[in-house]
């Protein structure tokens, strides 16, 4: 529809686009008599039965999906007056629609996508809705069925109708890993309100409009159950849509605090997502859509849970890393608060030695002025041997600064972060005055007589 540049895509107006329009999806003449019937305030069940019967094709879809174990009807269903009759008109119309908008033909090459895993993933969304529903206690499992087989008409109708510049949206995508801003950038609004737009303008019901044009957010405690329903589908189904691999952590948070919204456990969520593959396959089979045999779709499983099984390898190993950097962090912090108690505790060593060698300068003094020759020369050798060891102390407290950088090996006192700097003291006098390290420091404190 649009001019396409490769290196800068043309701005489409999508939302004018939705709303001028009036047929978006160039659907068959029948499927678009219908969806005009149906939004009639009072609808003719005979004349609708009879439209429906005058597209073949349509109408044997329509009685494959309703007798489908995915639709969940308690009755077979043997004519499409019937289906009318016991699906009801918005199951009706919601399935006319999905059938119309289910070609494989309509999806250019360009895309280069996988449109078997694509539409596989649609499908299998709507049969984890119905088992949500079921198991949720939701009101009509079979109206969550259906919306879920809609739920994205909004990409879905960008693909068909922009498939050159929805690819490179894809591709920017799959660098920036934001796929709505990629949109937005191209078309003014992501799919999700693409879809909501539709459903708007086909006049479907409010709940499914809201369910469809908010599949992807987290959602809040007060939602709609219909939406987390949706959500929560979206969320557990295997991963062949489109555009970036959603965070493995967003993506467990996100079915943890919905199926908690839903009041579902651990195992019927193992359940649910067991039994899906074979009911996806079968009603794939009744609207004749190739999503690929039971192996081909087993095959997918197994490569979406190896992605999920390197998912958390690689998230385990972030882990690991983080957890060393905090144990670095911590050992960093706790360092420096061992060097701050060191140096506290060595400046009282140096405090300590100054004030003896202060003391007995002092002493001396007194000494001389009131002591005799021959007193104060008997002194001299005690008053040295204090001042020696002061000294000794001074040198081994700057030589301990000096290592203050390497603590990487110190040991602490008692499991705590305190250097043990006594012992360390006592090493270093040993080595300087051979003095044994076992034995008892020299008194501090000066004697006056």
């Amino acid at each position: 529809m649009s001019q396409f540049n490769r290196d800068e895509i043309e701005f489409v107006d999508i939302r004018t686009v939705v709303g001028r329009d009036s047929d978006l999806f160039a659907m068959p003449e029948a499927a678009v008599k219908i969806l005009q019937l149906s939004e009639r305030d009072e609808v003719n069940i005979e004349i609708l039965s009879k439209l429906i019967s005058r597209d073949p094709a349509l109408a044997g879809r329509l009685l494959k999906i309703s007798n489908s174990v995915s639709f969940g009807l308690s009755q077979r269903v043997t004519n499409i007056h019937k289906a009318v009759m016991v699906m009801g008109m918005t199951a009706v119309k919601c399935l006319v629609l999905s059938t119309a908008i289910f070609d494989p033909f309509k999806l250019s090459k360009e895309l280069r996508i996988d449109i078997k895993g694509f539409y596989g993933n649609i499908i299998s969304v709507a049969t984890t809705c119905r088992k949500l529903a079921e198991t949720s206690d939701y009101k009509n499992p079979g109206d969550a069925f259906t919306c879920g087989l809609l739920y994205e008409i909004g990409m879905l109708f960008l693909m068909q109708n922009y498939p050159v510049e929805y690819k490179t949206v894809l591709d920017r995508a799959m660098i920036s890993g934001d796929l709505p801003g990629e949109e937005k950038k191209a078309f003014g609004i992501p799919h999700t309100e693409v879809g909501r737009l539709i459903a708007m303008k086909w006049r479907l019901p409010e709940d499914f409009v809201s369910a469809i044009g908010n599949h992807h957010s987290f959602g809040y405690r007060d939602s709609q159950q219909l939406d987390d329903i949706m959500r929560l589908a979206v969320a557990l189904s295997l991963d062949y849509s489109v555009g970036p691999e959603i965070d493995l952590e967003e993506k467990i948070a996100k079915i943890s605090s919905i199926s908690a919204r839903l009041n579902i456990n651990n195992a019927q969520l193992d359940e649910i997502t067991v039994t899906t593959i074979s009911e996806t396959l079968e009603f794939a089979r009744a609207l004749n859509i190739d999503i690929g045999d039971y192996d081909t779709v087993l095959s997918r499983a197994n490569q979406e849970i190896f992605k999920t099984y390197m998912s958390i390898q690689k998230l385990f190993k972030e882990r690991q890393e983080l957890t060393r950097n905090i144990l670095d962090e911590e050992r960093q912090r706790g360092i420096l608060e061992a060097k701050q108690v060191a140096i506290s505790t060595l400046s009282h060593y140096i405090n300590n030695a100054a004030m003896v060698i202060f003391g007995q300068s002092q002493v001396s003094r007194m000494m001389i002025s009131n002591k005799s020759n021959e007193e104060v020369v008997a002194s001299l050798p005690r008053m040295l041997d204090l001042i020696d060891d002061s000294v000794r102390k001074i040198v081994a407290v700057l030589e301990e600064i000096s290592d203050m950088n390497m603590l990487d090996d110190v040991e602490y006192f008692d499991q705590s972060k305190i250097i043990n700097i006594d012992d360390r003291i006592r090493e270093r006098l040993a080595k300087i005055s051979d003095v044994k390290p076992d034995e008892s420091p020299v008194e501090l404190r000066p004697s006056i007589k």
